[in-house]
């Protein structure tokens, strides 16, 4: 089984708006790039309203929908990281974003102070949620 978007629509405009099927992380990257991956197909920032989208594009057990504002102001920039749980529903509104997923789980994306890791201390790599998240689920791909 896969997660279903019910309904995405845009209330604001982004540069970039993906979603990624999430198969292993690159720590030695950041943003989308340390997602490695599979981008759908089904959503875009052309488009401003979708409904029923299932995710079964590619396998994988995380998502990760970004939406990077337009103009860029990182404070704007959406992020929701996701997995599959049967009998779960997402309901997210905010930052120009309003997405309804069911048989999701949201993962919060935390963020530590410090990382093991060569560029845990440059701001580009530990201010960047996508890094954050990389970081976090990195355990389950070795």
């Amino acid at each position: 089984m896969q997660p279903k978007i019910l309904h995405i629509e845009q209330t604001r405009k982004f540069r970039y708006l993906w979603l990624k099927y999430v198969t292993g992380v690159n720590l030695d990257r950041h943003c989308a790039r340390c997602l490695k991956g599979y981008y759908s197909d089904q959503i875009s920032p052309r488009v401003s309203t979708r409904l029923d989208i299932l995710l079964d594009e590619y396998q994988a057990e995380y998502f990760y929908l970004c939406g990077v504002s337009s103009p860029y102001r990182w404070e704007n920039n959406f992020h929701l990281a996701f997995r599959y749980k049967a009998g779960s529903t997402i309901d997210v509104n905010e930052k120009g974003i309003h997405v309804k997923i069911v048989d999701a789980e949201k993962i919060d994306i935390v963020r530590r102070d410090t990382y093991d890791h060569p560029m845990g201390d440059k701001p580009e790599y530990y201010s960047c949620r996508n890094w954050q998240f990389a970081q976090q689920i990195s355990g389950e791909f070795k």
